[in-house]
């Protein structure tokens, strides 16, 4: 496997810890507490895989720009939503099970569609820009 492939799959695993820490937290429910809302006892893990889920993914994905997968990047955080959404579902079935599952799958198939009409606008800029 090339370093490209490696990085694409821990993007895609790192992004699939962060997703499946967000159907955690929306299974437990938060608490209120001195500071604020936090998590119950028992969320430890889903704590730790929000936060490391999160930086491994984003240093992953931004690391995929500068390479010929830099137009396939946004498919590594839908993945991890996607997974999410499922993750959410298997969690429980009860209605904030489902509003999660459904706004973790309207993120993942927006942020395919919302890179490709960001670059293809930049194309025609950059096109009509161009002396004739």
């Amino acid at each position: 496997m090339t370093n490209t492939a490696w990085r694409v799959a821990l993007g895609v695993v790192a992004s699939s810890a962060f997703f499946w820490a967000v159907a955690g937290a929306v299974d437990l429910g938060l608490e209120r507490t001195r500071k604020g809302y936090a998590l119950p006892d028992g969320g430890g893990w889903y704590t730790f895989a929000l936060f490391v889920g999160f930086i491994v993914a984003h240093f992953s994905v931004a690391s995929l720009t500068d390479t010929t997968a830099g137009r396939h990047a946004p498919l590594v955080p839908a993945a991890g939503a996607c997974f999410g959404a499922v993750s959410c579902l298997l969690m429980g079935q009860q209605t904030r099970h489902w509003v999660a599952a459904v706004v973790m799958a309207l993120i993942g198939s927006a942020l395919p569609l919302i890179v490709h009409l960001r670059n293809r606008t930049r194309r025609a800029r950059i096109g009509a820009d161009a002396p004739a």
